[in-house]
């Protein structure tokens, strides 16, 4: 038969018992800790990874409203400057409006003046032909007999032009 020593029995018992032992005190809680260390490191990679994406949907939403409110700062100097143009145009036309009708007044206050001047030539022409008149005649007419005189001269004088 086969002889087996008994310090082979007691180093295999021993071996067997310090590979429990180890098993329980070491190995499972150093493999509990790489575990832990595992899955936080997964966690924190997750995290990034979940940071990483709502950082890039927050520039993309950025980017959006940036380009939004460049097209709208176009739009309202577009429209700034159609409402500007609108108001220029009324202004001129508004201004021609005023220089015609002060161009228009004008001509009515010169024709009343010419009028004016007319009349009044003509009456201190008419006193003349009167004075004239009584100078050569010797006789004074009375003042309602040289206003008919005059009137129809008037008369005559503006029938002949």
């Amino acid at each position: 038969m086969v002889h087996v020593d008994m310090n082979i029995v007691w180093t295999i018992v021993n071996l067997l018992i310090l590979f429990v032992l180890l098993r329980i005190f070491l190995f499972k809680p150093v493999l509990g800790m790489i575990e832990k260390r595992k899955n936080l490191i997964q966690n924190t990679l997750n995290e990034a990874d979940q940071k990483n994406a709502d950082a890039t949907s927050l520039k993309q939403k950025y980017e959006s409203s940036l380009k939004d409110a460049k097209q709208e700062s176009f739009q309202i100097v577009s429209e700034a400057k159609d409402r500007a143009q609108v108001q220029y145009n009324q202004i001129i036309d508004k201004a021609n409006e005023d220089a015609s009708q002060i161009v228009k007044q004008a001509n009515a206050a010169a024709e009343a003046d010419r009028e004016k001047i007319l009349k009044d030539a003509q009456a201190e022409l008419a006193e003349v032909a009167l004075a004239a008149a009584s100078k050569l005649l010797g006789t004074t007419v009375d003042a309602k007999a040289n206003k008919e005189m005059l009137d129809a001269f008037l008369a005559e004088a503006g029938d002949a032009k």
